[in-house]
């Protein structure tokens, strides 16, 4: 069965940070995932992205100037489940328990949410690392973008299952990748990559995917002629909780 993952996006003001996040941690986490139908939760430090072009060679990279879309990035959390109504069910309590703490999660400044779906998964060189279900990668990429428009959609399907699936399966360090389509949320379309590690200077895996060439031919334009990304997407990052 396919995984369902809510990914909660947002920022904490430097006065804050360091006590919400022992809260955040100890407390709040542990209770989520100890909440019924919640198989795993990871929380994630996002990594800025440098002042260069995120793919060299390629078009800018357009993001949303909707000013109703939130911007947070810094923090991200992942809750994963089997079922939408986990989430999104009457009376359910991972709600329950968000509303039970909205004053420690007050400080999640420019909140962003998203429940996804899992389209696609493809596995990578390093699976063995975590097999499917076990719990929240060591590193991971998440990106939320829509397509322009709907002919675009259908051009983005066929683009991932020529081009980048093939390529997840042979990329250095990488556990396994998920195309993802929201049920709420500004994205229709998501995208998880999950990883065994981010190297120092690492603030994305897309240099992993150029490597991973195999002449591959795609004859489209390129993705990121048509698609817009939510602010600050795609955002990388390493575990903070879990440590282990």
């Amino acid at each position: 069965m396919n995984e369902v993952l809510r990914a909660d996006w947002f920022d904490l003001a430097d006065n804050k940070r360091d006590s919400h996040r022992v809260w955040l941690h100890s407390e709040f986490l542990p209770a989520l995932m100890a909440t019924q139908g919640v198989t795993w939760v990871g929380h994630y430090d996002i990594i800025p992205h440098p002042d260069r072009p995120y793919i060299e060679g390629a078009p800018t990279r357009r993001e949303t100037s909707d000013p109703d879309v939130p911007t947070g990035w810094q923090n991200v959390v992942l809750t994963a489940s089997l079922s939408t109504d986990v989430f999104l069910g009457p009376d359910n309590e991972v709600n329950a328990l968000h509303s039970a703490n909205a004053a420690g999660l007050g400080a999640w400044c420019n909140h962003r949410l998203c429940v996804f779906i899992e389209e696609k998964r493809v596995n990578g060189p390093e699976e063995r690392a975590m097999p499917y279900g076990v719990g929240p990668p060591p590193a991971m990429q998440i990106g939320s973008f829509n397509a322009n428009t709907t002919q675009h959609n259908e051009m983005l399907a066929r683009w991932y299952r020529a081009e980048r699936f093939p390529r997840i399966a042979v990329s250095r360090g990488i556990i396994r990748g998920r195309k993802m389509l929201s049920v709420i949320g500004w994205a229709k379309h998501g995208v998880l990559w999950e990883g065994v590690e981010l190297g120092a200077d690492d603030y994305s895996f897309e240099t992993r995917f150029v490597e991973a060439d195999r002449g591959e031919g795609w004859a489209g334009p390129h993705v990121l002629d048509y698609v817009t990304h939510a602010p600050g997407s795609p955002h990388a990052g390493r575990r903070a909780w879990p440590k282990t």
